[in-house]
Parts: structure tokens; sequence; C-alpha cells
């Protein structure tokens, strides 16, 4: 996601000592975007301003969820200008747009995703909005549901336009409890959570390797083992499986599989 900036006004961004940012005074970035809406319903609101070259509601891959933001693109630095003074704040359909230059992406950028844990089951994204906000700028949030009941897991993922946002976020709230919570709230860079988790995944793929199991991923398919043909080899395999059943306890759960701990 590329970022935004809040004021409209990118002549002072740096990233380095005094090096200043160049970026594109016609492409605009959106945020705030209703989730049903189209680019055919951007259309309606940015053509009239000037001639526009393109626009883009950025979805997921896969679902075509909207992630409530885009870009729109016009063919003169003076027809986004005048976008950014008319449209900016517009009350769209319960959404108030946000319009301003879209820029490269920059350090300020950096770690500004956060991934949040132990949230309360019946929050919503208004309360979580409320719980963030005063930290700085919510870019884009979103509390993930349960597939098959579509209640809340108590996870969320909320963007902030800079890092220092996030970092204040983290610092503030990690390790809080929530009223109806039952732990107490994590809150950390979603980059992080990621890399974490494949570490964890790889030491544990590992870990099997060493104990002489094969990585879960790359099992083959269990096959029962089967008695042999003859009489005299059957009666052996007979005996060998009731001593190994009898010497596992009456009370134990018995699983021909190899993954069995």
């Amino acid at each position: 996601m590329q970022p935004e900036n809040p004021k409209g006004n990118q002549s002072d961004l740096n990233v380095g000592a005094g090096d200043q940012v160049e970026y594109d005074k016609t492409k605009l970035i959106v945020n705030y975007i209703p989730q049903f809406a189209t680019e055919e319903d951007l259309a309606l609101i940015f053509t009239p301003i000037g001639r526009v070259e393109s626009i883009k509601i950025m979805r997921d891959y896969n679902t075509g969820y909207s992630f409530g933001f885009g870009f729109v693109k016009y063919f003169t630095p003076e027809d986004a200008a005048k976008a950014i003074q008319q449209i900016n704040g517009m009350n769209y359909k319960n959404k108030r747009l946000k319009v301003s230059y879209s820029r490269p992406p920059g350090t300020d950028m950096k770690d500004s995703n956060l991934y949040i844990t132990n949230l309360p089951k019946d929050i919503t994204e208004e309360e979580v909005h409320k719980l963030f906000c005063s930290y700085g700028e919510i870019v884009q949030k979103s509390v993930l549901k349960d597939k098959i009941t579509g209640m809340p897991r108590g996870v969320a993922f909320v963007r902030f336009s800079k890092g220092n946002e996030a970092q204040a976020a983290i610092a503030d709230l990690d390790g809080k409890m929530l009223e109806n919570a039952m732990l107490p709230l994590s809150v950390r860079v979603a980059e992080d959570h990621g890399r974490q988790k494949a570490q964890y995944l790889d030491n544990w793929g590992l870990s099997m390797h060493n104990r002489g199991f094969m990585p879960f991923r790359g099992a083959m398919p269990f096959r029962k083992m089967q008695p042999p043909d003859n009489l005299q080899s059957r009666s052996r395999f007979q005996n060998y499986h009731s001593n190994n059943v009898r010497n596992m306890g009456a009370g134990d759960n018995y699983l021909q599989n190899p993954f069995f701990c």
C-alpha cells in the first residue's frame, strides 16, 4: 500500500538528511472508500473536476474484498490539486473520503501495520477505531471474523499512516486489559508477527526432521498395515500385533499413526 500525506503537501517530505522525495503530482490516493463502491462510482465523483487517466480500487486478489482505498490519476497536476480541495472530506455513503497526493513508499510507513489479538469477542470495527484513533491517522482497519459463524475472533489489523504512530499505540496498549476480554491485549507489528510465525514453522519442521519424522506437509498418506497372505506369517503377525496392544495398556488409545504422540 502506498502512503498518504494528511496535509496534501509533500514539498517538505524528507527521507534522509535533506534529500527531497520526488512524487507524481497527478496521482492521488483516496482513503475511506465505502466497501461496495466501484471504480464507476468514483468516476462520477472525480471526472467533473477534470480528465481522469485511471481509477483503481485496491482489492483482495482472491476474494475481491475492497481494502477501502484506491488511486485516481489525472492528466494534469492542476486538476489533481482541485480534486484535493473539492473532494477531500466529502461525505459519501456514510464515509468521509480522504484525498491526498500519493507518494512513493518512505521510511515513515515502515512498521505501520499492527496485528492485535485477545480483543473482546464482541468488539466491532468502530470500537477498534475508537481504541486506536488517538495515536494517529488510521488508514485501514479490519476485525477478523469466523468463516462459519460470522462472529469476531478477537483479532484485528490496524494500519496507521506512519510507523511512529503505530509504535505509540504498541507502547500504550500492549498488555492492557480490556473490559470483557479474557487475556491482556497483544499489540505488535504485523510484519513481526509474520516473521515469528514463519520462524516457528521452520523450527518445527527442523525439530521433526531431527526426531526422524517427515514434515507434515510432505508426509505420505498413512496406510494401515495388512497381514501377510500365508498362514504361518499371518499367525506371527497377529501375535506381534496383540503383544504391542497389550504392552500399551488397556486404557490407552492406540492409533496406527506415525504422528501419534
